[in-house]
């Protein structure tokens, strides 16, 4: 059996799209935040350099030998000088590298213009560097401050949601539970209650006017049954009686006595057809509270004492194994019907000295009979009015849709399994 999965509520879905795509937003901001802000100073430090390079040339004249460069790059560690030699002279370009540093010993970034300039009619090669050390840390820092500061506000976006959402939605879950309280018997009709948001108060009215409607109908078809279930029983009860008394009637003839046999018999299946489309038509219309508190053990002992006598009559035996399982919550009429119409199906549908077997768990009602050496056909086990050459006679063909009908009246599981060679198998389980 596949599990089905979870539903996630709606908000939940939301949240959870919104919180990808901003966190999403979040990384690749920071990210390109960052890189903006690296680019913007690696500008600033170029134009530094250029600037750099125009005081270099402006006092490098006033320099009256070359022995003094090799002073001035002492004092400016950042500055290099030194002759072109037979090198061609290249053009002027600022790369990145990295550079040792022996006081903190270890490689540190920095942004270098490299030019060539004239000396003393010479062609000189200039070196000016900028450390970017600390600026790196800056722009980390800024970075991290960036994304700090995104954080708390996706951060505080999601509270500030799930408070208006929980706000906004609460006529909705209102609405929700009162429809969850909701019969179609209640006396009082629903009333949803009006909402401020106009999408909650359309939905309150459209559902206030389709449940009236239902409840007007529920109400005639209730009338309807309880009328027709009158109606119906009475004149046949009298004319099942009269029949009955006819048949004891000392002038009648054999061929008029099997007439009187077959109209009563035909009288009888009318009447329990009639009890059996009434009773299928309060439980389609939800007629039965389901909220009782059933313990089915007493119910199923009770019930195989009573079918006993008829069971030993069609030399059947019937095997309970019967555990004292947790009570179900259904309704009481409804589950000594199902029951009884499980073990009176199970002595129908028997073959003479067959068995019963019912065994009741925590979880599941199995009644089990030995039968006809042929299965169900498949999607059509609880089929109304089905007959074949497996269905008993004098039955009227409703005793599993009953049964199917008040399992789903109940919320419970009705499944059917063959096992050869002519093991039938009923199994109602327990939500």
């Amino acid at each position: 059996m596949s599990s089905t999965p979870r539903p996630r509520k709606l908000l939940l879905r939301t949240l959870r799209a919104q919180l990808a795509y901003a966190g999403l937003v979040l990384v690749a901001g920071t990210f390109l935040f960052y890189y903006v802000l690296r680019q913007l100073y690696f500008t600033d430090v170029d134009d530094a350099l250029v600037l750099r390079r125009e005081e270099v040339m402006k006092k490098l004249p006033l320099v009256p030998a070359p022995a003094d460069l090799a002073l001035w790059m002492q004092l400016d560690r950042d500055l290099e000088i030194r002759p072109l030699g037979a090198e061609a002279p290249a053009p002027e370009r600022i790369i990145g590298e990295l550079r040792y540093d022996s006081l903190a010993h270890e490689l540190e970034p920095y942004r270098t213009l490299i030019t060539t300039v004239p000396y003393q009619g010479r062609p000189y090669r200039l070196v000016l560097r900028s450390s970017l050390v600390e600026d790196e840390d800056l722009l980390a820092a800024i970075g991290l401050a960036q994304a700090g500061l995104l954080v708390v506000l996706l951060g505080g976006l999601v509270l500030v949601q799930q408070r208006v959402a929980r706000r906004l939605w609460r006529p909705f879950y209102d609405t929700l539970a009162q429809l969850r309280r909701f019969r179609l018997d209640q006396r009082t009709p629903v009333a949803l209650a009006a909402s401020s948001v106009q999408e909650f108060g359309e939905l309150n009215e459209a559902l206030t006017e389709l449940l009236s409607k239902h409840r007007r109908i529920f109400l005639s078809q209730k009338e309807f049954t309880e009328n027709a279930a009158h109606e119906m029983q009475t004149p046949l009860a009298v004319q099942h009686t009269k029949l009955e008394l006819l048949a004891q009637s000392p002038d009648l003839t054999e061929a008029q006595a099997r007439h009187l046999d077959a109209l009563v018999a035909v009288t009888q299946r009318l009447a329990r057809l009639n009890r059996s489309l009434l009773l299928l038509a309060r439980l389609e219309n939800q007629q039965f509270a389901t909220d009782d508190t059933v313990t089915l053990r007493p119910v199923v002992e009770s019930i195989a004492a009573q079918l006993a006598e008829q069971a030993e009559a069609a030399g059947l035996t019937i095997e309970l194994a019967l555990t004292a399982p947790a009570p179900v919550r259904a309704n009481q009429t409804l589950m000594e019907i199902l029951v009884s119409n499980l073990l009176s199906n199970a002595i129908r549908h028997n073959v003479a000295g067959g068995t019963i077997r019912v065994q009741l768990t925590a979880t599941e009602l199995v009644v089990e009979n030995t039968g006809r050496p042929v299965a169900l056909p498949v999607g059509q086990e609880f089929a109304r009015f089905r007959k074949d050459a497996l269905s008993a006679p004098g039955g009227v063909g409703l005793g599993l849709a009953i049964e199917q009908q008040v399992c789903d009246s109940c919320g419970l599981e009705l499944a059917y399994t063959f096992e050869a060679p002519n093991r039938h198998r009923f199994m109602v389980r327990f939500s």
